[in-house]
């Protein structure tokens, strides 16, 4: 379970790396290749944590520079299911601070 946590949480973290760097460099960007930048930040992360949630799971593979590269590319597509929640998130708070302005407005004030 630990292990699902170590993924998920370096997710978030290539999520934002990747969103920090596409808002310096990524102007005109296409959609392809920011995905691919976005793998291997994840890819990038891993390898240099050296980090196989293979290794923890206690999973033998054929070589060990696999290990990391699978991590990495499982935490990079992890980045993209933040990028769905974090969204969901901000628009539910937009929804309910904006449905908040709306309802002081209605409501009759005392002078």
């Amino acid at each position: 379970m630990y292990h699902f946590a170590i993924v998920a949480l370096l997710g978030l973290a290539t999520y934002k790396v990747a969103d920090f760097l596409f808002e310096m460099f990524g102007v005109g960007m296409s959609r392809a290749v920011r995905t691919f930048l976005t793998l291997g930040v994840g890819v990038a992360f891993t390898e240099i944590l050296d980090y196989s949630v293979f290794r923890g799971w206690g999973v033998s593979l054929r070589a060990t520079w696999m290990g990391p590269l699978w991590t990495g590319l499982m935490v990079g597509g992890t980045s993209y299911a933040w990028h769905e929640a974090l969204g969901l998130i901000e628009g539910y708070g937009r929804r309910s601070r904006d449905e908040a302005v709306e309802i002081e407005r209605r409501t009759p004030r005392a002078a």
